[in-house]
């Protein structure tokens, strides 16, 4: 075959035409992804205004990734962030291990300021291979940040539940409160 006659054929043809969707498509996707992307202050103004019902202004107090001293693990969960809100309180990140498969629980937590230092609000951000996520209703939850066990229909579940509102209580008992 000649050189001549492969640029001729289906064959060049149908290459030619692939490599052009392909340069479209990824030309679309990386323009996309720039103008669609959520960053990291947006998902956390979101966190806020679901528990709040409003927007407030934060400041970033603790980030596990960039921290220095790791005062805030346990065996069992850790605090991942921790913001400084307007109006005094802390709006806080966690994460519960050892749930059903080894899966993960992490919650946001609004703790009230000062001497007395305690979770008012408390919600499920996302979790990892937990399938029975349905048995945990509202008042569960809401049990979570009072009680020391919770329990639900989902045992191991409950547990990473458990230990990342133990997470969150003993940061505040330790860098908060202290």
């Amino acid at each position: 075959m000649k050189v001549k006659d492969f640029f001729k054929s289906k064959t060049f043809k149908c290459v030619l035409v692939l490599l052009v969707i392909a340069l479209i498509s990824g030309g679309l996707l990386s323009v996309f992804s720039d103008v669609l992307s959520v960053s990291e202050e947006e998902r956390t103004m979101r966190a806020i205004k679901s528990i709040y019902g409003s927007e407030v202004a934060y400041e970033t107090v603790f980030d596990y990734e960039t921290a220095t001293a790791d005062f805030t693990s346990t065996e069992t969960g850790y605090v991942e962030k921790v913001y400084l809100l307007a109006d005094g309180n802390y709006l806080m990140k966690a994460t519960g291990k050892n749930g059903y498969k080894n899966g993960m629980i992490t919650v946001w937590a609004i703790v009230s300021a000062g001497s007395d230092a305690r979770i008012t609000s408390l919600s499920i951000a996302s979790y990892d291979k937990q399938t029975l996520m349905s048995k945990f209703d509202a008042g569960t939850v809401d049990k979570a940040k009072d009680s020391d066990v919770v329990v639900s229909g989902a045992t191991y579940s409950s547990k990473a539940l458990n230990n990342a509102v133990s997470a969150i209580k003993y940061y505040v008992t330790n860098v908060i409160a202290a």
